[in-house]
C-alpha cells in the first residue's frame, strides 16, 4: 500500500473505499456509483475482494427489479405478505389527503404507504431528492382512502446514501493534507488516477466539482468527446440531474402547472445539460426566457406564482478539437457555435460564470480511472451540497480590489473561486488564507470568465471588446503572505 493511501485510511478510515473494487462487474453500470460503493463498502474485504463480490451478485440478483418484472414482483409482494427490494424511494406530501405517499419505481407504483419511523428517520433525505436503499414492503389489502384501496406499505428502510455528517471534521481533516495531496485524494474519489494527469488537468476537473459546492453556478464545459464530462456529473453526486440531449419542457424544467409539482430546477443541486448541441426547448422563447432570469437571480415564475431555487446550471457538449495543439479546430467563428440556436443570446451567455476549456483534458480510457483510495461516492457529494450553504465569497471581498468592473463580472470571478476554495482550501477563513492560495483559485476564475467575454466581443464586439479582467483586479494590501 502507497504512503498516500495509507494516509487516507489513517485519517477519513470509514468514509473512503478502494475505488477499484467497484468496477468490477460491468453489468452494474446502470446503478449510480454511491450504491455501489455502498455495497462494497458493507460486503467486501479489500485484502479478500472475491467472496464480498459475489454476496452483491446475490443481493442484486434477488432483490433488485428490472422493469419487465414489477407485475411478478407485486405479485410475490401480495402472495408472500412481504417483500425486500432494492431501489430508489422519494416521498412527498399530499395536503387534499393529509397523507404521505412514496413513489416506489421497483413497482411502479407512485402512491405507496410508508411506516412514520422511516419517514421521522429519513424524511429529510425522501422528502428532498430520494434516496436508494434496501426496502421491506408488505401488502394489506385492507387499507383504503375514498373508496380506493392502497395495499403496499414500506415497513422498513435502510439507505444506501450518507444521511448525517459532520462536514466540520471533514475541514478540521483538509488540514493533514497538502494541496497536491489533497487534489490527488479527491481525483482519486471522482474516479480518477492522479498519476495519469497533469497538474493542469487536475486544476481542471477540480474546477468541474464547483457547481457542486457553489449553489446558483452557472457554467459550460465544450471538448472532445470521452472527456468524462457525463461521467464525472452521473456518479458524483445523486443530487444532479442530467438531461441527455432529447426536448426539455418548462413544466419538466421549473413547474408543472397541471399536477402542481416543482420541476428538477426545484429539486437538485445540478442540472447538467448533456449533449447540449442535440438539445432543444419545447416553447424556446419563454424556456430561455425564464432560464436567463432564473441564471440571474436564483428566482422563477410560473403562472402567478414565483419560486426561488439554488440549483447550478451546467452545459456540456461536444467540440471538435486539433488533438496535436489542444485547442479547438479553427472551423468555428466562435467557440459558443456548436449551441443551439435559441442559446445563441448575448444576454444568455453572458450569465454564463466559467468557461471550462474541455479540449484540454484528455480522453479517459481504462488505465486513467482510479486505482488507490478514494471518498465514497456519497460522503463526499453531501459534503459538497452542504458547502452550498457557506460563504467563501467573504475571503473574495476581504482581499481581492475589483476596481471598476462590472458587477456580473465581479459575480463570475467571485463565484469561481470561492467554489474552489470551498473544494481545494475549505480549512482556510480569512485570519488564515494565504496570498498564494488566493490566487491559485483566483486566477484560473478569471481566466475561465474572460473566455466567456472573448467569445462574446466576436459575436457583439462593440459590447464586448476590449475587455482585461485581469487589468482591473488587484489583490489588497492586507492579504498575509
Amino acid at each position: 500500500m502507497t504512503l498516500q493511501n495509507e494516509k487516507v485510511l489513517s485519517v477519513f478510515s470509514d468514509r473512503v473505499i478502494l475505488k477499484p473494487l467497484t468496477r468490477w462487474n460491468e453489468a452494474y453500470k446502470e446503478f449510480p456509483r454511491y450504491v455501489m460503493e455502498y455495497l462494497v463498502a458493507k460486503y467486501v474485504d479489500p485484502n479478500n475482494p472475491i467472496i464480498g463480490q459475489q454476496k452483491i451478485d446475490k443481493v442484486i440478483n434477488e432483490h433488485y427489479v428490472e422493469s419487465g418484472a414489477r407485475e411478478l414482483i407485486k405479485s410475490r409482494i401480495k402472495e408472500e405478505g412481504e417483500y425486500i427490494l432494492l431501489g430508489q424511494l422519494q416521498a412527498r406530501l399530499d395536503a387534499s389527503r393529509d397523507h404521505y405517499w412514496v413513489d416506489v419505481p421497483a413497482i411502479g407504483d407512485s402512491y405507496v404507504r410508508i411506516n412514520k419511523k422511516v419517514l421521522l428517520e429519513y424524511g429529510d433525505a425522501l422528502l428532498g431528492a430520494g434516496a436508494w436503499g434496501t426496502m421491506t414492503i408488505e401488502y394489506d389489502p385492507q387499507y383504503e382512502i375514498r373508496g380506493r384501496i392502497y395495499p403496499f406499505y414500506i415497513k422498513e428502510f435502510t439507505p444506501f446514501q450518507v444521511t448525517r455528517l459532520n462536514i466540520d471534521d471533514y475541514i478540521d481533516k483538509r488540514a493533514d493534507f497538502s494541496t497536491e495531496d489533497w487534489i490527488d485524494l479527491l481525483m482519486q474519489s471522482v474516479g480518477f488516477d492522479p498519476e495519469r494527469f497533469s497538474k493542469r488537468e487536475k486544476l481542471l476537473l477540480m474546477l468541474r466539482l464547483v457547481p457542486f459546492a457553489e449553489a446558483n453556478y452557472n457554467m459550460i464545459e465544450l471538448g472532445p468527446r470521452e472527456t468524462g464530462k457525463t461521467y464525472t456529473y452521473r456518479n458524483t453526486s445523486s443530487k444532479c440531474f442530467v438531461i441527455s440531449g432529447g426536448k426539455t419542457t418548462p413544466a419538466a424544467l421549473f413547474y408543472n402547472q397541471a399536477t402542481r409539482k416543482l420541476g428538477i430546477l426545484g429539486q437538485k443541486d445540478l442540472v447538467f445539460f448533456d449533449e447540449i448541441a442535440n438539445t432543444s426547448f419545447s416553447d424556446p422563447d419563454a424556456t430561455i426566457s425564464i432560464l436567463k432570469d432564473y441564471m440571474q437571480t436564483g428566482r422563477f415564475s410560473r403562472g402567478n406564482q414565483e419560486f426561488s431555487a439554488a440549483a447550478s446550471i451546467i452545459l456540456a457538449g461536444n467540440i471538435d478539437v486539433d488533438a496535436e495543439k489542444k485547442s479547438p479546430s479553427g472551423q468555428y467563428h466562435h467557440l459558443f457555435a456548436v449551441l443551439p440556436k435559441e442559446l445563441l443570446d448575448v444576454a444568455f451567455l453572458d450569465r454564463i460564470h466559467c468557461f471550462l476549456p474541455g479540449w484540454e483534458l484528455r480522453k479517459i480510457a481504462p488505465e486513467n480511472y482510479a486505482t488507490g483510495y478514494g471518498f465514497i461516492a456519497d460522503y463526499l457529494a453531501e459534503i459538497f451540497s452542504r458547502f452550498r450553504r457557506r460563504n467563501y465569497q467573504i475571503i473574495v471581498d476581504a482581499f481581492v480590489d475589483f476596481g471598476r468592473m462590472t458587477g456580473r463580472n465581479q459575480d463570475a470571478i467571485k463565484k469561481t473561486t470561492s467554489g474552489l476554495l470551498k473544494i481545494l482550501f475549505p480549512h482556510r477563513t480569512l485570519e488564515t488564507i494565504m496570498v498564494k492560495e488566493l490566487k491559485y483559485c483566483l486566477e484560473l476564475a478569471i481566466e475561465c470568465r474572460q473566455r466567456i467575454l472573448d467569445q462574446l466581443a466576436i459575436i457583439s464586439p462593440g459590447e464586448f471588446d476590449g475587455v482585461n479582467l485581469a487589468e482591473q483586479i488587484k489583490i489588497k494590501e492586507n492579504a498575509e503572505t
